[in-house]
C-alpha cells in the first residue's frame, strides 16, 4: 500500500507528514557473496563464466514482475549489460534458474556474460539491480536494455541493488 503523504502550512512554513503505512524496504543480494565482495574467477570470463545466484525479497504486494539486470558501471564506454532477464515471477535468478524473457548482454550474446573488465584495469563494480513491476513488460526479442529501460517509469515500484567486484590480474 502506498504512502500518502499532507502538505500542511502552519506561520507560513510548509510541512510534510507522512501518513499510512511503511512499506518493507526492497532486498536484493548475490548467494554467497556480501555487498562489495570480491569475485572468484568462476563467474567471469577468465573461468567457468558460471551465472550468478542473484534472490531479492521485499517487494510491494501489488507486483506482478519483475526485471533483473547484471551491469558494470565502470566499463571503459559506458555501462555495460552483463545479463538482463524481463518479466520474471519468482525472486530468483541464477544457474539453469532463468526464469522470464532474456535479453541481450553487451558481447551481443542473449544470456549471461560474466565479469570481464580489461586486464590491468582497476577493479570494476558489478551491479545486480532489481526492479519490483507493477505488470510485466510488453516487449518483445530482440529484448535490449534500451527497449526496456524506456518501459520501466509507468510500471516500477520499487528496486534495489547491490554489487561484487573483480579485477583480472593476466
Amino acid at each position: 500500500m502506498p504512502r500518502s503523504l499532507i502538505f500542511v502550512k502552519m506561520k507560513g512554513l510548509w510541512a510534510c507528514v507522512g501518513i499510512g503505512p511503511l512499506l518493507a524496504q526492497m532486498w536484493v543480494r548475490i548467494e554467497g557473496y556480501e555487498r562489495g565482495a570480491w569475485l572468484p574467477p568462476q563467474h567471469t570470463c577468465d573461468g567457468a563464466n558460471v551465472p550468478l545466484s542473484i534472490q531479492w525479497g521485499g517487494a510491494p504486494s501489488s507486483t506482478r514482475a519483475f526485471v533483473v539486470r547484471l551491469y558494470d558501471p565502470d566499463a571503459p564506454q559506458d555501462t555495460f549489460i552483463h545479463w538482463l532477464v524481463c518479466n520474471v515471477k519468482g525472486t530468483q535468478l541464477g544457474p539453469n534458474q532463468e526464469d522470464g524473457l532474456v535479453g541481450y548482454n553487451d558481447f551481443g550474446k542473449v544470456g549471461y556474460g560474466g565479469p570481464c573488465p580489461p586486464v590491468r584495469d582497476p577493479a570494476h563494480r558489478y551491479v545486480a539491480e532489481v526492479y519490483a513491476l507493477s505488470e510485466p513488460l510488453n516487449v518483445r526479442p530482440p529484448i535490449t536494455w534500451e527497449k526496456v529501460r524506456s518501459l520501466l517509469a509507468a510500471r516500477t515500484l520499487a528496486r534495489a541493488e547491490t554489487f561484487v567486484r573483480y579485477q583480472r590480474k593476466k
